[in-house]
């Protein structure tokens, strides 16, 4: 068997040993490098954040930094050894540019290995933001009741705050830093003012200019009226609601009835009923307590109202009275209402009479009404006139009607006329067609004839002064003429206490008697007694 040579073989393995354990060192030793502590495209590095650049297995050349958002000076960065190191000098809301450059050490490449050229590193970053107010713009509404949060583009650490004129009070909010909340004490309607915020450090330690904040308190809500009325004492017609009326839309409102407190909440608006109904001659006390308006207006202060329920339609006059008697078959029944009438058709359908008698009605004024029968009441009879009562009957202007139905009772007389003769120159009368008096009169001379026709009593007066033209164009004045009765325009029966003789014409045209006849006509004959004038 062949041996090898020893020598040789033990000459290989130095060889190798050597060769494997220059390969180690090689891999062992680090490679050039140059390192920075701040990430690509950092956000919010902080003002006090020291910048650093390192340099490995080589020599640091330069390190500088400059902003780029804004023109500023190159700035270069203190090279320390191997390094260097950049403490402050920053600013807040700025871009940057971080820029080093280094020469790797000499070394001596493995035989495989390239040779290493100058390091370079690049970095852009952003400081931390100044904190500033978010949607700022124009004066911000204060709600009362509720804070008022200031929100801020960066969370805060600390604020102070200041309003002149009100009594303030600041809390940043823990669960989002970013709300700064102002709660004010006792703010007045209407009123503007300015907060002041001063000593402003976010979390990441940027100081903030001081600034003011213009605030507004929503205007007061003002009740214009209930039911129309802006006095204290509202009269409400029986079963109509209380009316409230705002200056400005309103969403909710408290008030209370009495002792029992409510609320009502629904669209916003000016108008508002609230379901509170009273009835004739009913009182309760109404107090508005709060109001709640979309604008974030509010009551001054709490409004107490007297509403008070419409007093009952009355009669308040009529004629003739309840019980009389002789009463005149042609009267005409007359109604005073306690109010204007509201439905006159209403009102007229409401009266009756029994026994009933054709006729129609007659407005004398909106709260006075008369009956004017066709032809007459029936002689000697107890007439009842009766006025329906309810809701459904008369209603007056203000809603009220009569809460009971009323009646009035009156006795007929004869059925009475007068007749005047002018041939003959007396006036008879007579009842139920029998003659029970004749009296001597005097009618108008030839020139002014009293005019024959039919006629009735318009109206009675006692006493009255009577001016006017004779026929042969003298004026005549004269002054308390007695038992005046108007029959046809200037016409009238009338006693004449300056006429000596009756019997035979001597007027201007009136139908004249002495004054003791002219009282008994006057208090025999009723308003629409017929008159007839004959030859």
């Amino acid at each position: 068997m062949r041996r090898g040579r020893p020598g040789v073989w033990l000459g290989v393995v130095i060889v190798l040993v050597g060769i494997v354990a220059l390969a180690v060192s090689a891999c062992s030793a680090r490679p050039p490098a140059l390192n920075t502590n701040l990430a690509e495209r950092a956000q919010g590095v902080r003002l006090d954040t020291p910048l650093e650049v390192t340099a490995i297995n080589a020599r640091l050349e330069r390190a500088t930094i400059e902003r780029i958002d804004a023109p500023a000076g190159l700035i270069e960065l203190p090279l320390t050894g191997n390094g260097a190191r950049l403490a402050g000098g920053l600013e807040p809301d700025a871009r940057y540019r971080l820029v080093a450059s280094a020469e790797p050490d000499a070394a001596t490449p493995l035989p495989w290995a390239s040779s290493t050229g100058k390091l370079h590193v690049e970095r852009v970053f952003d400081t931390v933001r100044t904190p500033s107010l978010v949607d700022s713009g124009g004066p911000l509404l204060l709600t009362r009741g509720q804070p008022l949060a200031l929100r801020f583009s960066e969370p805060l650490a600390q604020a102070q705050v200041d309003a002149t004129t009100m009594s303030v009070e600041s809390r940043i909010a823990q669960e989002d830093p970013h709300l700064l909340s102002l709660v004010f004490k006792d703010p007045k309607p209407g009123a503007e003012f300015s907060v002041y915020l001063t000593d402003l450090r976010g979390v990441d330690g940027v100081v903030a200019p001081d600034m003011a904040v213009a605030v507004r308190v929503p205007d007061t809500v003002r009740l214009v009226s209930v039911n129309g009325t802006s006095g204290d004492r509202v009269t409400l017609p029986p079963g109509a609601p209380a009316q409230l009326t705002w200056d400005t839309p309103v969403a909710a409102v408290h008030y209370r009835l009495g002792d029992k407190e409510a609320s009502w909440t629904g669209n916003a608006t000016t108008n508002l009923e609230l379901p509170v109904r009273l009835t004739q001659g009913q009182s309760q006390t109404l107090t508005i307590e709060d109001v709640e308006a979309p604008s974030g207006g509010w009551l001054a202060s709490a409004r107490t109202f007297e509403l008070a329920g419409t007093a009952p339609l009355q009669l308040v006059a009529f004629w003739p009275d309840d019980n009389a008697a002789d009463v005149s078959v042609t009267g005409d029944p007359t109604i005073r209402f306690s109010e204007e009438v509201a439905n006159s058709a209403a009102a007229e359908a409401a009266i009756s009479f029994e026994p009933a008698v054709p006729g129609r009605f007659e407005w004398i004024a909106p709260d006075r009404v008369h009956f004017l029968p066709e032809t007459s009441f029936p002689a000697d009879t107890t007439v009842t006139m009766i006025v329906k009562g309810g809701p459904d009957a008369v209603r007056g202007t203000s809603g009220a009607y009569l809460t009971e139905s009323q009646t009035v009772t009156f006795t007929t007389g004869a059925v009475k006329r007068m007749e005047v003769s002018l041939s003959a120159q007396t006036m008879t009368l007579y009842e139920n067609d029998v003659a029970v008096r004749t009296i001597p009169v005097a009618t108008g001379v030839a020139a002014a004839p009293t005019p024959p026709g039919i006629y009735k009593v318009q109206y009675k007066v006692a006493q009255a002064r009577f001016r006017g033209v004779n026929p042969d164009g003298s004026r005549y004045d004269i002054p308390d003429v007695h038992w005046v009765m108007p029959f046809f325009g200037d016409y009238t029966i009338h006693g004449a206490y300056w006429r000596p003789v009756f019997g035979r014409p001597g007027s201007d045209g009136c139908v004249s008697m002495s004054d003791a006849n002219a009282k008994v006509v006057f208090d025999w004959a009723d308003v629409g007694t017929p008159l007839i004038v004959h030859q």
